[in-house]
């Protein structure tokens, strides 16, 4: 893997995280009730934890692709296993992954986003 493509998908991989987080911070309480909504532990607690940790991600994938891929793979692992625990039990709701922008229904097309986000970040890792 050449290092100018694992760059480029660190890059819009890192895009994508901060655009999550700063969603998630510019509507906390949107946030919070999404959370809450999903069923998790906390939700005032991980409405700013969790925008954090995506933009920390963000951050290290620029400055350390190969440490930053694996925690944002991590991080889209958890929350790909969370929608598609969702989904199975037959919620539909939305997921809030971007804030404002991701009031559609749960389906099976966040799935595949995030298997494709994922990608990216193991390409990032190879670099």
């Amino acid at each position: 893997m050449t290092g100018g493509v694992a760059g480029l998908a660190a890059v819009l991989l890192a895009l994508v995280f901060m655009i999550a987080a700063v969603s998630k911070f510019r509507d906390p309480d949107a946030t919070r009730r999404t959370l809450r909504d999903f069923g998790l532990p906390n939700p005032r607690l991980l409405a700013v934890v969790l925008p954090i940790t995506e933009g920390a991600t963000a951050m290290l994938l620029v400055v350390s692709p190969r440490t930053g891929g694996p925690c944002a793979v991590a991080l889209l692992a958890a929350f790909t296993t969370l929608i598609a625990g969702r989904l199975m039990a037959g919620h539909r709701d939305a997921c809030g992954c971007f804030g404002a922008w991701s009031r559609n229904p749960l389906s099976w097309r966040d799935i595949v986003r995030n298997l494709v986000l994922t990608g990216l970040g193991v390409v990032s890792t190879l670099g």
